[in-house]
């Protein structure tokens, strides 16, 4: 299970959110307004860090910004969530992940003040999304309670981003580059290997129009592996058969193919040149 976690999703979110204006975008897309006028944007930087633990990993891969609010050292957690469906359990685990951050903060490096931290968790998976993000909305008459005991109620809440619920208009916010790879996590457990490959190839043609070549060619790369990840009987010719139905909208992902091809070429001479 873990195995088939970490090949399927873990590690084309790491190489996806790892990109520096691919998480700024979504940052910027997905934080309101008043909280973004206090992150300094220019200070974004990836963090070797994780706090997914061998229980979390079931459940999580984590990326950390290292970013200043308010002048003052704190980090932005994307967190993806593995499974295909909704987990009640996914609020307390968000918050066993902060509580892990910390506690390396305060005993690792001897920190006396605690950083803030603000978890984006994504969700990509077939069910819909309608479990509590706020611990206390969990808690009956919590608002009614005297304020003694709602000050001493901890504040569990975290953002979710539910990719799988987007519509073609959600994706416009972003740039087209970010749209294309957020399409690859909303169409990772389609099973119409038809629709998949047509969104590729289409999102790959808009992302054309604002993103220089080796750079599409590089995400295009990133994305293809993705779908043979999770479509484990796709084959090329499947591929081919869709650019032939969208009248030549698969130029792009044709060249893509065609360096691949080389590649193999040229690994199989090499490994001949060796024998």
């Amino acid at each position: 299970m873990k195995n088939e976690i970490v090949n399927k999703h873990d590690l084309t979110f790491k190489e996806v959110f790892s990109q520096k204006k691919i998480a700024e975008n979504f940052i910027k897309n997905n934080i309101p307004k008043e909280a973004l006028a206090i992150i300094d944007m220019g200070s974004l930087e990836l963090q070797k860090d994780t706090f997914i633990n061998e229980e979390l990993q079931e459940n999580f891969s984590d990326l950390i910004y290292k970013v200043k609010i308010n002048n003052k050292e704190s980090y932005i957690s994307f967190l993806l969530e593995h499974k295909s469906y909704k987990d009640k359990m996914t609020i307390f685990q968000v918050h066993k992940y902060i509580l892990e951050f910390w506690t390396a903060k305060v005993h690792k490096e001897k920190k006396k003040e605690l950083p803030v931290i603000i978890p984006l968790v994504i969700y990509h998976g077939e069910d819909k999304w309608n479990l509590k993000t706020d611990l206390k909305e969990m808690i009956p008459g919590f608002n009614e309670l005297p304020k003694y005991f709602r000050e001493r109620v901890p504040t569990f809440k975290h953002d979710l981003i539910n990719v799988n619920e987007y519509e073609e208009d959600d994706f416009e916010k972003y740039t087209k580059l970010t749209a294309m790879m957020l399409k690859a996590f909303k169409y990772a457990f389609e099973e119409n290997l038809e629709v998949v490959l047509r969104v590729f190839l289409l999102a790959l043609e808009e992302a054309k129009k604002e993103v220089e070549l080796d750079t599409l060619i590089y995400y295009g790369e990133i994305y293809l592996k993705y779908i043979e990840l999770t479509n484990s009987e796709i084959k090329e010719d499947d591929i081919r058969e869709e650019i032939k139905r969208l009248d030549g909208k698969g130029d792009l992902t044709m060249s893509i193919l065609e360096q691949r091809e080389e590649k193999g070429l040229k690994k199989g001479i090499e490994k001949g040149k060796k024998k």
